[in-house]
């Protein structure tokens, strides 16, 4: 009996794993995982005119360049890196300039700063060509902002008044509610990124494991190979060897697409130099920000839950394979064609939207009564309870209570549904589909 669960299982999967149409698919996802990963690499190494500096000369008649300069490079460095552009302060004359630019037809920026009694000064911006609109805004904002400032020392306003306004406000924030979560706010955000890290992978591989399984027994059917099979192997051995090879199958192809994840974060950490903190701080950041939030997050009790969560994340992950691949292994064993699987797989793919859309409305409707109930609930549990786990929406104690109710689920499918599926396999009618499963059933 085992060598013949080992040998259907392996043959099943060697059909999957063993096929051009596996090799060609992986090979293109890992072309596109790492691609999307890197993408701004790719595009620079193709070069542009994106790859040529732009230089912004300023020619200043106002004597304001200095505050100019430490603006433009703080506030709107991110701008100025993206166009590798570059701010000097220029020696040379308005007409000097002009010509350097139209002899070579460059993309550098003249920007002419006059003295203006009635408006403290104002500006002339000359190019070649038209400048970006999102950095010719940014720079427009820059000199406003230096206007500013320029007007409030006219009106004797001292240095350290200016630094006052512009300091920004220190805020001591205050809640009342002493039993509220310290760590809220992380776990909202931190659950903000595992919903978009989870829910995708886990309804990509849900659908592969449908396909596959409704795949694979059609085809037996129609080439009549399943005659053959069950009089030699029994259908409770049959049936369990194709859930094991689906499983088995999905959680590969899940394991492969972690892998092809981390060799594209490998190579952006290799090609792509990370930017300077203290750069990123001029940015408006804090030097220290991105650091400080992630020793944050190791320090917090959100880091500890999610590790006690993980091993029971795995197991409803590996137990919602399982119930799906049981439901759609006994809807599939009652159909006598494809055309009359793709029906029955609309129970699933609703099981499926309905836990997709609730995971994205977790974070939003936080303390809903409907969520927090849909999470118990089987196929839905899945991948709507890991979610709620990690926003603070379920303890540890109700993830068990998933797991278990979602584990009686399974030997509930598979003790009834084993028997739908020994009368189904071997069922050749054309009759309504769930009039032959009731049938199946009720013999």
């Amino acid at each position: 009996m085992r060598n013949k669960f080992a040998f259907l299982t392996k043959d099943s999967i060697k059909k999957k794993v063993c096929t051009k149409s596996f090799k060609i698919v992986n090979i293109v996802l890992f072309i596109i995982i790492v691609g999307l990963l890197n993408l701004d690499s790719i595009v620079k190494s193709f070069g542009g005119d994106f790859e040529n500096e732009v230089n912004i000369k300023v020619i200043d008649d106002a004597e304001v360049y200095n505050g100019l300069e430490v603006l433009l490079k703080n506030s709107y460095f991110d701008v100025l890196d993206s166009y590798n552009a570059k701010v000097e302060k220029s020696d040379k004359t308005l007409e000097e300039l002009e010509n350097e630019i139209k002899e070579d037809e460059s993309s550098d920026i003249i920007i002419r700063i006059n003295k203006d009694k009635e408006t403290v000064f104002n500006a002339d911006i000359i190019s070649y060509e038209y400048v970006d609109a999102l950095l010719y805004q940014n720079i427009i904002n820059a000199l406003n902002t230096i206007k500013v400032n320029e007007a409030m020392k006219l009106s004797n306003i001292s240095e350290e008044t200016l630094a006052k306004i512009y300091e920004n406000i220190n805020v001591n924030r205050v809640l009342l509610n002493e039993d509220l979560d310290e760590n809220k706010e992380l776990m909202e955000q931190i659950g903000g990124v595992i919903i978009i890290i989870f829910i995708v992978p886990f309804f990509i591989l849900i659908v592969l494991i449908v396909q596959m399984i409704g795949a694979e027994i059609n085809e037996e059917k129609r080439t009549k190979s399943m005659e053959i099979i069950i009089s030699s192997v029994p259908a409770k051995t049959h049936f369990l060897a194709k859930l094991t090879a689906a499983n088995a199958f999905a959680i590969l192809q899940g394991l492969l697409l972690i892998v092809y994840v981390i060799i594209g974060v490998i190579a952006r950490a290799m090609t792509t130099s990370l930017p300077d903190i203290s750069s990123v701080a001029g940015a408006g950041v804090d030097a220290g920000t991105v650091s400080n939030y992630i020793t944050m997050f190791l320090q917090s009790d959100v880091a500890s839950r999610l590790l006690i969560g993980i091993p029971f994340f795995i197991i409803l992950i590996i137990l919602s394979f399982f119930a799906y691949s049981l439901f759609i292994g006994v809807l599939a064993s009652v159909t006598t064609s494809m055309e009359d699987y793709q029906q029955i797989q609309t129970p699933v793919m609703i099981f499926l939207m309905i836990g997709y859309y609730l995971a994205i409305y977790a974070s939003v409707y936080q303390g809903a009564a409907f969520i927090k109930i849909a999470a118990y609930i089987p196929f839905i549990s899945g991948i709507l309870a890991p979610v709620m786990y990690s926003l603070g929406q379920m303890t540890i104690y109700g993830l068990i209570i998933s797991i278990v109710i979602l584990a009686i689920t399974c030997y509930l499918f598979y003790k009834y549904g084993l028997k739908i599926y020994k009368d189904g396999i071997l069922n050749y009618q054309s009759s309504n589909l769930w009039q032959k499963m009731f049938k199946s059933l009720k013999n």
